[in-house]
C-alpha cells in the first residue's frame, strides 16, 4: 500500500505566485476551531448543526479524532467557511504575508509505509505554474517516492493534483487519482488509476513492483473511510543541476 507521508497559464511571473497567509500554518483541528468561533457558536451549537455531540466537537478541536469527510462538508456549511479551507487550509488568507513561488507540495505517495495521523508533513513549494482550468487555491503537489507508480511517475517527480471540492469536478473512469485512507487514526494517501468494471469500482495500481499489482475495490466500513480526494492532472520532474567543477 501506498501512504501520506496530492501547464503554463501565461507567460508571467503571475502564475507562479499564490499568496500565503498564516492559516496555512494551522492544522485541522485548529481550523475548526477558527472555523467555529469565527462563527460565533458554541460547541454545542456546532455539535446540533452537525449532528454530533458537544463531546464529538471538543475531541475534533483538541485533535484528539478527526471528523470524517461528510462531517467536515457539514461543518463548513454551518460556519460558512470554504471546505477547501477546512480541509487544507489554503484559499482563505486575513492576513496575507509574503508571496509563494509555485505549488504547495502537501504530501507524499510512497510504497509499505504508514504515518500516525499526528505527524506533520513538512510542506514545501515548488515552481510549478497552476493550471487554467481549474481555480488555483485547489491545486497542490504530491511527491513520489520509490516505485509506488513508476509506470506514470518515477522517485522524486511530483503529482500535479486538483483538489475535487476546491475544483468543482468529479472522478471518471480512467482518471488517475489520489486516494485517503482513513483507519484507526492513520492517514494513508496512495494514487491508483479508478477504474468503473462491472458495476464495481476499483483502483488500479500503475507500478511494476510485483508487491503493488492488486485492484482495490472502493469502499469502507464503520472503521475505515475512503475518499477520492483529488484528480491528477499533470507530472512535474525536476532536473538535479550538475556542477562542472567542484565548489
Amino acid at each position: 500500500m501506498y501512504s501520506l507521508t496530492n501547464a503554463t497559464s501565461r507567460e508571467t511571473i503571475e502564475d507562479f505566485v499564490q499568496a500565503d497567509g498564516y492559516v496555512l500554518a494551522m492544522e485541522l483541528n485548529q481550523r475548526i476551531f477558527a472555523a467555529r468561533s469565527e462563527a460565533k457558536m458554541t460547541q454545542e451549537q456546532l455539535a446540533n448543526a452537525v449532528g454530533k455531540t458537544r463531546g464529538a466537537v471538543a475531541q475534533w478541536e483538541s485533535g484528539e479524532v478527526r471528523p470524517r469527510h461528510s462531517t467536515l462538508v457539514a461543518i463548513a456549511e454551518a460556519t460558512k467557511k470554504p471546505l477547501h479551507w477546512l480541509l487544507n487550509g489554503t484559499g482563505e488568507a486575513d492576513a496575507p504575508l509574503a508571496p509563494r513561488i509555485g505549488l504547495e507540495v502537501v504530501g507524499e505517495v510512497a510504497a509499505g509505509m504508514w504515518k500516525e495521523g499526528s505527524v506533520r508533513f513538512e510542506r514545501t513549494y515548488e515552481p510549478v505554474a497552476t493550471h487554467p482550468d481549474y481555480p488555483g487555491y485547489g491545486q497542490r503537489l504530491y511527491r513520489v517516492s520509490g516505485n509506488s507508480i513508476n509506470k506514470i511517475a518515477a522517485n522524486g517527480e511530483y503529482l500535479h493534483a486538483v483538489e475535487l471540492h476546491a475544483g468543482g469536478i468529479q472522478p471518471e473512469h480512467g482518471d488517475l487519482v489520489i486516494v485517503r485512507r482513513l483507519q484507526h487514526g492513520l492517514a494513508e494517501y496512495t494514487a491508483k488509476t479508478l477504474i468503473w468494471e462491472n458495476g464495481r469500482v476499483l483502483l488500479r495500481p500503475e507500478s511494476t513492483d510485483p508487491d503493488w499489482q492488486t485492484d482495490i475495490e472502493l469502499n469502507g466500513d464503520d472503521d475505515t473511510e475512503i475518499t477520492i480526494t483529488d484528480i491528477v492532472i499533470a507530472k512535474w520532474s525536476p532536473i538535479e543541476r550538475r556542477r562542472k567543477t567542484a565548489k
